[in-house]
């Protein structure tokens, strides 16, 4: 007899395959042809040549790149990912200390205006980033934060700051208050209890947070793209989107540097998915 719910959910996960995979293989696929591959019609899903070439030249040599005066496609690819590191890496670091203090505190303190201090960091997250942008653009121009990557952390963070408070906050209320009664009868303060008992029960929801807090950082494009424009401070996904201007499209230069710009999250992805999963789901479940 068929099974026709099952055929159903078959062409459903083809379908979603088919809608993930293919952009991919058409960018490994673009980086690894001649540039004049590309413009054949009707396009070739299969190559007839492949060549390294686009990789040496963001990479090593520099060549090819049509863009900015003096600027080379090494120089871009190169100092994009040192911005993304830095950004990435310090609103990572930022993130692993803060979220867990800020959860706790709303999870197991109690003082005047509580809920309401909560119920408006909860409500900075459904604050759509566009409308803010122009704001942003003016206050950092005052303070001058425009093209620096002090002023992406701060951005960055801020951004990450609701949701990871949240998040937090949920997964450590989870965690019974009877294990930090018995650490303070042992002798330990609050702040013992919560170093020694409450965080380290915690770890899978705070290497969630770290997890999430990272992949964010790196793929920030709108925001960066406006309060940036020089290399001092543009990050990996903004100077990838300068390989296309007006007079000239450096396609296989841009997907070469888009799969090396890709690497580092799915290496974070890979290497810390265990904890990723546990987190998110034990959060969810809990």
């Amino acid at each position: 007899m068929i099974n026709h719910k099952k055929i159903l959910l078959y062409f459903c996960i083809v379908i979603m395959l088919i809608w993930s995979l293919v952009p991919l293989y058409w960018l490994i696929l673009s980086s690894i042809i001649p540039q004049v591959d590309l413009y054949s019609i009707p396009p070739r899903w299969i190559p007839a040549r492949i060549t390294l070439e686009n990789f040496r030249s963001i990479l090593i040599t520099g060549k090819g790149f049509r863009g900015a005066v003096g600027t080379t496609a090494t120089e871009l690819i190169k100092k994009g990912l040192i911005n993304s590191l830095i950004v990435a890496g310090t609103t990572t670091l930022i993130m692993a200390v803060a979220a867990p203090l800020i959860g706790y505190v709303f999870a197991r303190l109690n003082f005047p205006g509580k809920n309401l201090f909560f119920f408006y960091i909860i409500g900075m997250i459904a604050v759509p980033s566009w409308p803010v942008l122009i704001g942003l653009f003016s206050e950092f121009s005052k303070l001058g934060l425009l093209d620096t990557l002090t002023g992406l952390i701060i951005l960055s963070v801020a951004y990450r700051m609701p949701f990871d408070t949240w998040f937090m906050k949920g997964y450590l209320s989870s965690i019974p208050t009877e294990l930090e009664d018995a650490a303070r009868i042992d002798g330990c303060t609050l702040l013992g209890a919560m170093f020694k008992v409450v965080l380290p029960l915690s770890l899978p929801g705070l290497m969630a947070v770290v997890i999430i807090s990272f992949l964010f950082s790196w793929n920030m494009f709108m925001a960066p793209l406006i309060l940036t424009y020089t290399l001092k401070a543009k990050p990996i996904t903004v100077t990838i989107s300068e390989f296309v201007g007006q007079f000239y499209a450096e396609w296989n230069l841009m997907s070469a540097g888009a799969l090396v710009a890709i690497i580092p999250p799915i290496l974070v992805a890979l290497l810390f998915q265990k904890y990723l999963i546990k987190g998110i789901v034990g959060g969810a479940i809990k």
